[in-house]
């Protein structure tokens, strides 16, 4: 049995502590909670999945599936859905959402898993002991005597984290994120959209959703929309106020919105989804140190969906299985 160290509590870090349950895990994560971009806000009484959206029908070999139908996390929903909204393109698509939001997916899987965890603690520092084995520094802390360091966070920070371990000289191209602003608006009154959700609502917004089908207890009429990427890159910074008028003005005129907005918010994700993986690039699915011991892995290896994510973990935990 080893020691196994997990730096982020995303989908992959969960994926990796699921399957390696056998070993004594500790999962370590910057955060308060689990599940990284698969997050649920709640402002008051209006509930926002602001991150990941839903899992795809799709993945139905996927593990993660399994683990969701096992725990019963999630359900199916069948909704109309814009395939692409500029074209005036639909269909109905049928689609996995969390019990309680998304968010209730990872919460509920890193339950079950009962490993050891620090939250609120980003680790800063990785060295190796006289022994092999080696220990992880946040701000305040020490933590000592871990065989394998699994690090499950954002490329350029695994890469800042483990430079003195990895030669990064071998990575000729590196994957990379696309960044998204995402809004979150509610109306007062329910708003007549028999689109749930879709792509392409706007040159600037890549996709809006309805979280009223999600959430039952919400009185008012709540989306969250994505701004597209590119409106993203070129905007990074931009004030907030200005951002959220603006996706405002769009959506109500979109749809023909009256009624009075009660409620908007935006939120910046440096690294919201996947643009170049890093096994497109190399044909591999992870990241190593010389010795086998230290692994880079995340949703930046495979794809940026949910199951994307998982798999990453899922393949790098049967390689530690053999090593």
């Amino acid at each position: 049995m080893k020691n196994i160290a997990i730096i982020g509590a995303g989908m992959t870090g969960l994926s990796l502590a699921y399957n390696l349950q056998e070993h004594n895990i500790t999962i370590f994560d910057k955060s308060w909670r689990p599940g990284g971009r698969v997050s649920t806000r709640k402002h008051g009484n209006y509930l926002f999945d602001h991150g990941a959206h839903y899992l795809s029908t799709n993945h139905s070999v996927n593990q993660l599936n399994e683990v969701i139908s096992r725990y019963n996390l999630g359900h199916v929903i069948e909704i109309d859905f814009a395939t692409d909204y500029l074209k005036k393109e639909k269909t109905r698509k049928k689609i996995i959402i969390g019990k309680n939001g998304m968010n209730s997916i990872p919460k509920s899987i890193f339950e079950n898993i009962k490993s050891k965890s620090y939250f609120n603690s980003k680790i800063i520092k990785i060295s190796k002991n006289n022994n092999g084995t080696f220990s992880l520094f946040s701000e305040k802390e020490e933590f000592k005597n871990f065989d394998y360091v699994l690090i499950c966070i954002p490329y350029l920070q695994s890469k800042e984290l483990s430079s003195n371990f990895i030669d990064f000289t071998q990575v000729i191209n590196e994957p990379s994120y696309d960044p998204i602003h995402t809004i979150m608006l509610s109306y007062k009154e329910i708003n007549n959209i028999n689109i749930k959700a879709g792509l392409n609502l706007h040159k600037d917004i890549s996709f809006f959703m309805n979280q009223n089908i999600k959430f039952n207890e919400l009185s008012h009429d709540c989306w969250v929309l994505n701004m597209s990427s590119e409106y993203t890159n070129n905007n990074i910074d931009i004030d907030r106020s200005a951002l959220e008028k603006y996706a405002q003005s769009i959506f109500e005129k979109t749809f023909g919105i009256k009624n009075e907005i009660n409620f908007i918010k935006s939120h910046r994700w440096l690294y919201a989804q996947t643009k170049v993986s890093y096994n497109s690039i190399s044909k591999k699915n992870w990241i190593t140190s010389r010795n086998n011991k230290i692994f880079l892995s995340g949703d930046w290896i495979l794809g940026k969906s949910l199951s994307d994510a998982w798999d990453a973990g899922e393949k790098l935990s049967h390689h530690i299985k053999i090593l």
